[in-house]
């Protein structure tokens, strides 16, 4: 449930903002889980004051909003209550049987290939398969079982190797679907490589972490972060009515498609290249 707003330009990065994109994202994700369906449920608080009778219901305050309920056949409803972070509403929906792909690598996964880098045995290989089930509504699980059977026949060294060939594909021009398969494919062999990837380090101050951090090997700021960047669309929108805050990671594919006589989505947005960058000192 949430309360209906268009947020201002200044309030772009407020709490309210962040939390609507970590819904966003898990609503993204959600399509290929079986009998799960995310929705959302405005709360006026002004006006016809539509459903708000929902809101008193669940003895919910305007400053509660937004706020994240299961509802699970005839079961009491549970409320979301941690940090209204994307990965950490996966992990909370997973832990209520709800098997939501992940953002990152797969916990129950990783733990394997820690034991399997320890001793490098068949045994581990049948346990991921066993475990790849469990998960398969996320595309990374069968990842895990073909990287580990790779490891098994090529030794150790594979998974470094393979980062090395991805990255070079990666450097080159890729489908927007393929770049995210690959990236996916990075998440996974960071950990049997056991190398730091974008998501362990620490921009400098002023710096905004890259989108899908996980799935960039290095450790450095020209790779990881992106300075701050303001977009310049203003109130113009493109043909179908977005403005550059619909324009991210996820959709940069379409930068261009809706382009009008006064809005230009490569030179305005920040997320298809455009905006105004600000470096900052020092």
């Amino acid at each position: 449930m949430k309360e209906p707003y268009n947020y201002p330009a200044h309030l772009k990065d407020s709490l309210a903002v962040r939390k609507a994109a970590a819904f966003k994202t898990i609503c993204q994700l959600a399509h290929v889980v079986p009998s799960f369906f995310a929705a959302e449920v405005p709360v006026q608080r002004f006006n016809d004051k539509d459903n708000d009778d929902v809101r008193i219901r669940f003895n919910l305050t305007f400053d509660d909003f937004p706020a994240f309920y299961i509802f699970k056949d005839s079961m009491p409803s549970i409320r979301y209550t941690d940090a209204t972070q994307a990965p950490n509403m996966i992990r909370w929906l997973r832990s209520h049987g709800i098997m939501m792909p992940s953002i990152d690598s797969i916990d129950e996964l990783d733990e394997v290939v820690d034991q399997f880098l320890k001793q490098p045995e068949q045994r581990y290989l049948e346990t991921m398969r066993d475990l790849a089930k469990k998960y398969s509504t996320d595309f990374k699980a069968s990842m895990y079982v073909k990287i580990m059977e790779r490891s098994l026949e090529k030794g150790p060294g594979y998974a470094a190797e393979e980062i090395d060939r991805v990255m070079k594909i990666l450097q080159g021009k890729v489908h927007p679907q393929k770049r995210s398969e690959l990236a996916d494919k990075l998440k996974v062999l960071k950990v049997f490589a056991k190398i730091e990837a974008c998501d362990v380090y620490q921009c400098p101050s002023g710096y905004q972490k890259r989108f899908n951090a996980a799935g960039i090997i290095g450790a450095d700021a020209a790779t990881c972060c992106k300075p701050p960047c303001t977009s310049t669309d203003g109130s113009e929108h493109d043909s179908q009515g977005h403005h550059c805050d619909y324009y991210d990671e996820r959709t940069v594919q379409e930068c261009g498609d809706w382009d009008t006589g006064r809005f230009r989505a490569n030179r305005m947005c920040c997320a298809c290249g455009g905006g105004q960058v600000t470096r900052p000192q020092g």
